[in-house]
C-alpha cells in the first residue's frame, strides 16, 4: 500500500464504489482538482483496475487516499471480475494494517427507473459493507444536471424509501447526499467523512481475512451466486426447449431461427461458465463452482 509522499503519517483511505458510468473518476478529479482519472462520456468504463489518488485536505493538510474502482454493469468486466478485484485490494489493506476511512457509494439520479441489476449491486453492496461502521458511509447521487429537479427529488424519495434500496443502510446510519458535479459539493461529502476520521473493517474484509471465507461463499459474493445460477438454469432450460422445437419444426425458415437461437444461449453459456470460474479461482472454491456447474447441467 502506498504510502504518501513526504509524510510519514499514514493517509486517511476512502474507497469510491457504483455502477459503471454513475461518476466516481469524474467525483476524484473535481474534489482533488486534478484531471489524473481518465472520464468516459459513454458509459462504458475508463476504469478497469484500482486506481489511487493522494491529495492532502485542508488547513492541516491532512494526506487522504481516494481510491477509484471498476464500475459494476462494465461492458468489458463481468461483475465477478469487479468484485474479485475489489476484495483483493481490500484484504490487502486490511493485512497491511491500513483500514478505509470511508465508503462512497455512487448512484445515477437521472436513471428512470432502478433495473435489477441495479438493485443487485446495491445489495452486494449492502453486504459488502454489513451494518457495522455505517456512519462512515455516504452514498451520494449524482447527475442531478441531466434530470428536472422536480423529478429528481421524487426519485431521491423513491430510493430513500425503498426497502430493497437505500432504507435499510440509512436506517443504520449511512447518509444520503447529493453531488452536482461542482467541487462544493464534492469537498461537503469528504467534509464529512473526515469529520470522524475513524477507522473501519467492511464485513467483506471480515469474512475473507478473520472468517478465512472464500469469496463465493461471503455475503457480496452470494449475491453474484444466486444470479447466475438462476441465469444458468433459464439459459440451460431454454437451450433444451429450443433444441426440441428444431426437432419439430419443419418450416426451414423457422429451423433457421432457432439455430441462431441455439447458437446465442451457447454463447451465454460460455459467459456464464466464465463469470463462474471468475468467481472460483482456488480449490477452496471449487465447490461452489461445482454446485453451479451441476444446476447448468454440465
Amino acid at each position: 500500500m502506498p504510502s504518501h509522499s513526504g509524510s510519514d503519517i499514514k493517509p486517511t483511505i476512502i474507497a469510491v464504489m457504483g455502477a459503471t458510468g454513475v461518476g466516481k473518476s469524474s467525483f476524484i478529479n473535481t474534489v482533488s482538482k486534478c484531471d489524473r482519472l481518465p472520464v468516459g462520456q459513454t458509459l462504458d468504463s475508463c476504469t478497469k483496475d484500482i486506481d489511487e489518488v493522494c491529495l492532502e485536505w485542508g488547513e492541516t493538510r491532512t494526506p487522504v487516499m481516494l481510491v477509484d474502482t471498476p464500475g459494476f454493469g462494465d461492458s468489458s468486466m463481468s461483475d465477478s471480475e469487479v468484485l474479485r478485484l475489489i476484495a483483493k485490494y481490500l484484504v490487502t489493506s486490511h493485512r497491511t494494517g491500513t483500514k478505509l476511512s470511508g465508503v462512497v457509494y455512487m448512484h445515477r439520479i437521472s436513471d428512470s427507473k432502478v433495473e435489477g441489476g441495479t438493485r443487485r449491486n446495491f445489495r452486494m453492496f449492502q453486504n459488502l459493507c454489513g451494518s457495522k461502521n455505517l456512519r462512515q458511509v455516504v452514498i451520494v447521487t449524482t447527475w442531478w444536471d441531466k434530470v428536472e429537479e422536480t423529478l429528481a427529488l421524487q426519485r431521491e424519495h423513491q430510493l430513500k424509501e425503498s426497502g430493497t434500496l437505500f432504507r435499510p443502510m440509512l436506517k443504520d446510519g449511512a447518509t444520503l447526499m447529493r453531488h452536482n458535479q461542482g467541487y462544493s459539493s464534492a469537498k461537503a461529502v469528504l467534509d464529512h467523512l473526515l469529520s470522524e476520521r475513524a477507522s473501519i473493517s467492511l464485513k467483506l474484509q471480515t469474512q475473507l481475512v478473520e472468517e478465512k471465507r472464500a469469496l463465493p461463499v461471503t455475503d457480496a459474493g452470494e449475491i453474484l451466486n444466486h444470479d447466475l445460477i438462476q441465469n444458468a438454469r433459464r439459459c440451460m432450460d431454454r437451450l433444451a426447449e429450443v433444441q426440441e422445437e428444431w426437432k419439430q419444426a419443419k418450416n426451414p425458415a423457422i429451423r433457421k431461427l432457432l439455430e441462431e437461437e441455439r447458437q446465442d444461449l451457447q454463447e451465454e453459456r460460455k459467459i456464464i461458465r466464465k463469470q463462474i470460474r471468475t468467481l472460483s479461482k482456488n480449490l477452496n472454491e471449487r465447490f461452489v463452482l461445482w454446485r453451479i456447474l451441476s444446476a447448468m447441467g454440465f
